[in-house]
């Protein structure tokens, strides 16, 4: 996406988060199970290319300033986190030193995150802009990619293990999406903050 930032990359630990594997299960449409992947259903719609590229245009000033600026925030960052695995290496390191360490670059990795954050706003929120008018039709395009293939149980592909090519829904998603936004504007109200239709209406009943 245009407005994904990196920095945050840099600021990651070592740690791995430990987290439940799903059970081993095959789905296949035929079967009447799915796996519909909805953030690629919304970025795959011809709608969303065509405000992406519109984006790209119009803050093209903007974009460029965000780049520019990310490689110089990574050039000073990296060399910070070396000199931390590197500490992290030698068991002659103090805690105490390790701790200061860290946390400053800590710090310093958010304080840049911000900055960068700030600096795409503009073209932050035209994205979110266009994705919301995209995902206020998600759930009609589901229901009817799903009616058309008799499929009546349809999950998150990081729900499952394994899916055959047949089980994969996203593509049809994507034609309903096509049908039902052809377009949609990169230019948001005045007082518009994402997210605010769906407060608006309240959070979709579970299926």
């Amino acid at each position: 996406m245009i407005s994904k930032l990196k920095i945050a990359a840099l600021a990651a630990g070592a740690a791995l988060a430990s987290v439940s594997a799903p059970a081993l299960a095959q789905f296949d449409a035929s079967q009447g199970t799915a796996v519909i992947n909805l953030d690629a259903a919304i970025v795959q719609t011809n709608a969303f290319k065509t405000a992406e590229g519109q984006i790209k245009t119009t803050y093209a000033a903007q974009i460029t300033q965000v780049q520019t600026r990310q490689t110089a925030l990574q050039t000073e960052l990296t060399p910070l986190r070396t000199e931390i695995e590197n500490l992290q290496k030698n068991p002659a390191t103090p805690k105490a030193t390790l701790d200061a360490k860290i946390a400053a670059f800590q710090t310093k990795a958010q304080t840049a995150q911000t900055e960068l954050q700030r600096l795409a706003a503009p073209f932050a929120r035209a994205e979110a802009y266009a994705k919301e008018q995209i995902t206020a039709k998600l759930e009609a395009a589901v229901r009817a990619a799903m009616t058309a293939k008799k499929v009546s149980v349809a999950l998150q592909p990081d729900s499952v293990v394994l899916a055959t090519p047949a089980g994969d829904l996203t593509p049809d998603v994507v034609t309903q999406l096509n049908a039902l936004v052809p377009s949609v504007s990169i230019t948001p109200p005045a007082n518009w903050q994402p997210g605010q239709a769906q407060q608006a209406q309240g959070a979709p009943a579970g299926r």
